[in-house]
């Protein structure tokens, strides 16, 4: 239509990414694949997850493709997008390749440097955070041009002799008593180490322990070879480094007891820098190496798939990568303001590594008998739901429930990517058109993911704990994350019901304490936003969910306050919500407005969430930001005005966080407001937590007697031997506290504290818990306190 390549919308895109690559389009040599669209794109070359199909029609535009390209003077191709790579390179993915600095499979001599096509950043799909990734991409191949890039040599050693491994080993151990960073990486297959590779600067070398034939080396080599690795892996004063070290380091602790120590993480280093982005070693590869993608080979090899020797260089490649990326990473971090975060940060391995090998008693026995009961409940459950449909109607199966709401009950069918769906968030939206049924089936699949999820038996390990896997970079703002083990077990500690807790005992001998930051990003909000009802109430003792509670519908606090409100739920008519179902108080609508629209949550989302009518929505959403005006215009506009002038965030912890989100339009800057206005509390809880909370503990010599359990989000629980005595607890629990709450500053100057409640138990579902004042001053009033609360725990 126009004449040219790239016009309208996707080429402003892409003259935008030339013009900050310093690369002027005059330049370029500009084309496309398919030269027209007499036909849809895929009936000339498709994609799929089986492989790429060309047609004979999209064969010819090749050919023509490299007799066009064989004219130019380029030396280097930018191929956009998965037509262009696959045209050019013979390669599928353009997700995984881009970066890469590749030979073309079509015109010999000629380097293609694959990248996202401009298409991707103009509407509809608008996919902002590859333009950086295309700029990136496109200064690697201005590089390459200008005679600036000379490629990486690499030494890969991937079949050593004994001889060879020890004397590498040998050296890696010196070199890293002199400074030296020395990376490491180990492979499994069938959960045992099948290699491991270590390396420093440019070279790495693969120790396997198996092949083709069997073991590798002989048992007593074999044991050699183990000993120096621990002892370069457990040497305090040798840093080490690697990718997502809590797995290898919780693997190796588990098969051999050895306790690697001082170590390094690229991926965390990675989720500091760039938090939008995915922390894999592939992408890590793309943006700081030279090496083309290779994960594939990995894949592959771990599938069956390829020699011995491929794999090898594939564990080889992890290291040396390692080696490669951190130094620039370091650099990056100091410039960013986050060196030290990062130091704080990679400190956390340790910690979760312990707490994730030594695991949770669980009570089996009565795990056992609630999942036969929780079976009995579901089944009454479904037959009331049977009663209510008038059918037999199976709240598992989608294509039952689409024929008995959209056919038989004629209503209109909602739809997730274009299909008909019952996923939750329809049956919310049919649950608020008066459908009990829809309601009923929530319940149910509640009921059975809480009984398939919480009380499976095959999730607790054979010595009847529960252990879960902790991620340190698992979240944009520093919280850990935790999953089942890598063993295959176990569950996401963090996401526990509480009522699940009362399965998870300390152990025999111990008790249980609990430390946690009493509505930490309630108070963060607050101060920062300078929200002074908030603040009041904090300061002053009430209880802010029923402030706030009271404030949506004109009560006093006292009036909405109901203090045995776990779940919400009461038959007391006084504390009746006529919201809902009607059985929640006040105070509760007073907690859920307190956690959501503190960060702007919508007045649609907040009434589906909750599955309440829009306009009751609608009247809590309004309400709250009239009574509390701060939210929006104090703690909200310093979100938008920080992001606006250089896209970061700094937490009262000194947490730099970088948002590289499109800015451009109203639209689009509100989705990455309402992404960042979590990112101070939630990232100041998470650094609070995790450095003056379990590092705090770990390192510690002081706190040798304390066993860490578990972490989540704003709290910590431990165990203290009993035989140490009250007094000694006291002390211990009071040194934890004071430095929990030590003061954070606003970016206006003011100072608070979030205080440090204490929760005494033998199981995590029953504790009792001494509060602000009840703490006491000294460790003679804790001590007392303790041993009281200690009584009334073994009467119940």
């Amino acid at each position: 239509r126009f004449g040219k390549v790239f016009t309208g919308q996707q080429g402003k895109e892409l003259d935008d990414c030339l013009m900050a690559a310093k690369i002027l389009r005059s330049d370029c040599y500009m084309t496309y694949v398919i030269k027209d669209l007499d036909q849809p794109l895929n009936h000339y070359i498709s994609f799929s997850p089986k492989g790429v199909t060309i047609s004979s029609d999209g064969q010819e535009y090749i050919n023509e493709l490299g007799e066009e390209l064989s004219q130019t003077t380029a030396e280097v191709i930018i191929a956009f997008g998965n037509v262009g790579l696959n045209a050019i390179a013979d390669r599928y993915g353009i997700t995984k390749w881009r970066g890469s600095i590749l030979q073309s499979t079509l015109l010999s001599g000629k380097t293609v440097i694959p990248t996202f096509s401009p298409a991707t950043l103009a509407f509809p799909q608008n996919q902002y955070l590859n333009k950086h990734c295309m700029i990136f991409d496109m200064k690697r191949a201005q590089s390459i041009i200008s005679g600036e890039y000379k490629p990486t040599k690499r030494e890969l050693i991937t079949s050593p002799s004994f001889d060879d491994s020890m004397s590498f080993l040998q050296t890696c151990y010196d070199l890293g008593l002199r400074g030296q960073v020395i990376n490491y990486d180990i492979e499994i297959s069938n959960m045992e180490v099948s290699c491991i590779s270590f390396s420093y600067d440019f070279i790495s070398m693969c120790i396997p322990f198996i092949d083709g034939s069997g073991n590798y080396f002989t048992p007593e080599q074999e044991a050699e070879l183990w000993l120096i690795m621990a002892k370069i892996l457990e040497h305090p004063e040798i840093r080490k480094q690697g990718q997502n070290l809590t797995f290898d380091t919780h693997f190796l602790l588990r098969k051999f007891g050895i306790h690697a120590i001082n170590i390094d993480d690229t991926m965390i280093k990675q989720r500091i820098l760039m938090p939008d982005y995915k922390i894999g070693l592939d992408f890590i590869t793309s943006i700081w190496t030279d090496l083309p993608y290779y994960k594939e080979d990995g894949k592959f090899w771990l599938e069956g798939v390829g020699s011995w020797e491929r794999g090898w260089e594939y564990n080889a490649i992890d290291s040396i990568i390692c080696s490669e990326a951190g130094p620039k990473q370091d650099e990056a971090l100091i410039k960013q303001g986050n060196f030290d975060t990062y130091n704080r940060s990679r400190k956390i391995i340790l910690p979760l590594v312990y707490m994730m090998e030594k695991g949770i008693l669980i009570d089996v026995d009565q795990m056992a008998k609630d999942y036969v009961t929780q079976g009995l409940i579901i089944e009454e459950e479904e037959q009331k739901l049977n009663d209510m449909a008038g059918c037999q109607l199976n709240a598992k199966s989608p294509k039952q429930l689409c024929d008995f709401f959209y056919k038989q009950l004629h209503i209109k069918p909602y739809k997730e990517k274009g299909k008909v769906t019952t996923n939750e968030l329809a049956l919310k939206r049919i649950s608020r058109l008066g459908y009990k049924e829809a309601s009923q089936i929530l319940k149910i699949r509640r009921l059975t993911k809480e009984r398939s999820t919480y009380l499976d038996m095959t999730k607790v390990d054979s010595d009847k704990r529960m252990r879960c896997s902790y991620n340190p970079a698992g979240t944009r703002y520093s919280r850990i994350s935790s999953s089942k083990t890598l063993f295959g077990t176990g569950n996401n500690l963090q996401n526990q019901p509480h009522k699940i807790l009362k399965y998870y005992k300390f152990d025999p001998g111990y008790i249980g304490y609990e430390i946690d930051l009493g509505q930490a990003e309630n108070r963060i909000v607050a101060y920062v936003g300078r929200v002074s009802p908030m603040i009041d109430a904090f300061e002053t003792g009430k209880d802010v969910h029923s402030l706030t509670g009271g404030l949506i519908c004109g009560k006093t606090p006292e009036e909405v306050k109901y203090e045995n409100d776990q779940f919400g739920l009461t038959n007391d008519l006084k504390y009746c919500s006529p919201l809902g179902n009607g059985d929640k108080t006040w105070r509760f609508w007073g907690k859920k407005a307190n956690h959501g629209l503190n960060y702007d949550l919508g007045y649609k989302n907040f009434a589906l969430r909750y599955e309440i009518p829009e306009s009751a929505g609608k009247i809590i959403v309004d309400r709250y930001h009239q009574v509390y005006p701060g939210v929006r215009q104090n703690f909200h506009a310093h979100v938008k005005q920080c992001l606006m002038k250089n896209r970061t965030l700094t937490n009262l912890l000194g947490r730099k966080t970088l948002f590289m989100g499109d800015l451009s339009t109203d639209r689009e800057r509100d989705k990455v407001f309402k992404e960042a206005y979590a990112c101070i509390p939630q990232g100041t809880v998470g650094d609070l937590i995790n450095d003056n909370g379990l590092n705090y503990i770990y390192y510690n010599p002081l706190f040798e007697p304390i066993q860490l359990s578990m972490t989540v989000h704003d709290s910590i629980k431990f165990q203290i031997p009993l035989m140490y005595g009250w007094h000694y607890h006291a002390q211990l629990l009071l040194l934890i506290k004071n430095n929990l709450e030590q003061p954070l500053t606003t970016h206006y100057g003011r100072k608070f504290v979030i205080p440090a409640d204490i929760s005494i138990g033998y199981n995590m579902g029953n504790m009792l818990e001494l509060k602000g004042d009840q703490v006491g001053r000294t460790a003679s009033d804790l001590a007392s306190k303790l041993e009281e609360l200690e009584g009334k725990l073994r009467m119940i």
